[in-house]
């Protein structure tokens, strides 16, 4: 009979104390493997770049680690918004035109240059033409003077740097009635779901299980459509059809109500990995018209003058022309009572904006100045391989207070208008985070798990040592027999390192089966799910001690440094510990007198 042998059999002859040694070095290898793997799963999610498909987030100013958690998992709560124009400032130049003539500057341009039209037609015969035609002209320079002031014609700010940018509207929840879990609603546009990519290097994009990403306008739907994620789909048992209304604002808070406006789910995105499986996209012209999304305007006049930029003045000085004023002026011809009817009626058509808050279904947008967006993520030019950009762009924005002047083109002002923005590198944002806060206590949970082994490999010394006593005259008659004193001492050693590894082995079954009965709490609560087999992420084999010591090829692979995942390490760790408590119960087995023994 073999030394490997033998030594089973001595295991299953002092069963229950062997099997409770084993039992113990399982458990303190189950806490050590779960730590590491979901930790390092979900550490690897939220610090890798690659499950986004942008690589920076601007919003209010405030705390750079709030804004990632609110903008990116969906974790908080925003502070603050800012204005749509900020939004604007990273469009290209049919974007923003789009954009632009649903404001109430456009609209008032609009119905200005109506209203000088039937001035114009006013005044019969020669003077009527020449009036005509000095109309003409100033209605040129006039929309001229207007389109320069609101730079229609040009793209956004920072567009050159832009390779996408998609607004974000936070702050609403949907409550499933059954079973009253929330999950966010993200008001946004179609750019989210079909210019978005979940995968920057491998440019992987959202795939549906269900349906399609929602439309800007629908003809059935209106602007109410939304796409859901898999884990809400799931959790909440929502199909497609099915319709959704959003709670306003904290669920739990004591002001929070269930919106009207429905919204209608026409599509339910396949499982990404990521916080957008737990969450709610609603077509963002629709979140905007909802009871509380308007924001209000203080200014009650269309046109702007240079006297707003006066507070001083008191109403005392001399208004000046409006910047949107006709250069040429007035014509003589013109009727005083048209003139009048001219301003009344652009008011009243901007009052009537202000005032009402047009239903989904008159597919009417929300003019941009009424408009505010929580955050938005922006992916840099593609043509910045080294991701240049993404560190540049957000000390540009974070110094200098260029997107305030990207709101001068209106008189209309919210009564609260954030003032500048910030720009945050999220990846950067959480590796701080994870630095600060979740490593140190990562490291705390390690020593405490590694302690368990610990405290199990010398209930390995123990359970073997206290056993010599009783097996002297065992050794004493395989020595009799023939073995020899190493043969004696690797039987003891071979007992310990098969405790060892099937303390090792069982405790990591328990582990990653630990690992599925907590998927559902992690991934409701970081978007990232945990399969049996997911492993924690690789370390560099060159960061192991002793690694100078190997050959090259062991370290260095084709594509660079080579990894390991540490759940590997623990077995092989776990022998070495063994072997260390074994020599001591081995080196008394060795030195067992076989007279004395067999005299007993």
């Amino acid at each position: 009979m073999n030394v490997f042998k033998i030594a089973w059999r001595s295991i299953q002859h002092r069963g229950f104390g062997s099997w409770l040694t084993i039992f113990s070095m399982a458990l303190g290898v189950m806490m050590v493997v779960a730590v590491l793997s979901i930790h390092g799963l979900v550490s690897k999610a939220f610090k890798s770049n690659n499950s986004f498909g942008y690589n920076v987030v601007v919003g209010a100013r405030g705390g750079g680690l709030q804004l990632t958690l609110n903008s990116v998992y969906y974790l908080s709560q925003p502070v603050e918004n800012v204005p749509y124009e900020y939004y604007l400032a990273f469009c290209n130049k049919e974007t923003r035109q789009r954009e632009l003539k649903h404001s109430i500057a456009w609209t008032a341009k609009e119905l200005d240059a109506e209203t000088r039209k039937v001035g114009s037609g006013s005044a019969p015969g020669i003077g009527g033409i020449a009036a005509a035609l000095a109309s003409k002209l100033g209605d040129h320079a006039f929309e001229t003077q207007q389109l320069a002031a609101m730079e229609f014609n040009k793209a956004g700010l920072y567009n050159r740097y832009v390779d996408v940018a998609v607004p974000l509207c936070l702050g609403d929840f949907y409550v499933d009635p059954e079973t009253d879990a929330a999950f966010r609603c993200i008001g946004t546009n179609p750019d989210f779901l079909n210019k978005l990519v979940l995968d920057i290097e491998t440019e992987a994009k959202f795939e549906f299980a269900q349906g399609r990403a929602f439309e800007y306008q629908n003809d059935q739907n209106g602007f109410n459509e939304c796409v859901i994620g898999s884990i809400v789909a799931k959790r909440c048992d929502l199909k497609l059809g099915d319709t959704i209304k959003p709670t306003h604002g904290d669920p739990n808070a004591a002001g929070a109500h269930i919106h009207e406006n429905p919204f209608k789910v026409v599509g339910i995105l396949k499982p990404t990995g990521t916080p957008n499986d737990r969450a709610l996209f609603l077509n963002m012209e629709g979140f905007f018209l909802m009871d509380g999304h308007t924001n209000p305007l203080t200014q009650q006049r269309v046109l702007k003058t240079t006297q707003d930029d006066n507070p001083e003045s008191n109403g005392k000085a001399k208004a000046e022309p409006d910047l949107f004023e006709d250069e040429a002026g007035e014509s003589e011809n013109e009727d005083k009572s048209t003139k009048a009817t001219k301003s009344e009626s652009a008011d009243e058509k901007i009052a009537g904006m202000e005032e009402s808050n047009p239903a989904p279904m008159e597919l009417t947008p929300l003019p941009i100045e009424q408009r505010q967006v929580t955050s938005f993520l922006v992916r840099t030019s593609r043509n910045d391989p080294w991701n240049v950009l993404s560190l540049y762009l957000p000390a540009q924005i974070n110094k200098e207070d260029d997107l305030e002047s990207t709101l001068k083109w209106s008189a209309f002002r919210p009564e609260r208008t954030q003032k500048s923005a910030q720009a945050v590198n999220p990846v950067e944002q959480v590796g701080g985070l994870f630095q600060l806060f979740v490593d140190p206590i990562r490291w705390l949970l390690l020593g405490l798990t590694s302690m368990i082994c610990v405290v199990s490999a010398l209930g390995i010394l123990v359970g073997i040592y206290n056993s010599m006593s009783q097996r002297q005259h065992e050794i004493a008659v395989m020595r009799a027999l023939g073995a020899s004193r190493n043969k004696v001492m690797s039987i003891i050693l071979w007992e310990a390192i098969l405790i060892a590894m099937i303390g090792g082995c069982l405790g990591w079954f328990l582990g990653h089966s630990l690992n599925v009965a907590f998927s559902p709490i992690v991934e409701s609560r970081t978007g990232v799910s945990v399969s049996f087999w997911d492993v924690a992420p690789g370390i560099e084999v060159s960061d192991l001690p002793g690694s100078e010591y190997l050959p090259n090829f062991l370290t260095k692979g084709p594509k660079g440094n080579r990894t390991i995942s540490s759940e590997l390490l623990i077995v092989p760790g776990l022998i070495l510990l063994a072997i260390m408590v074994g020599v001591f119960p081995a080196m008394s087995a060795y030195r067992t007198d076989v007279s004395r023994a067999l005299a007993k």
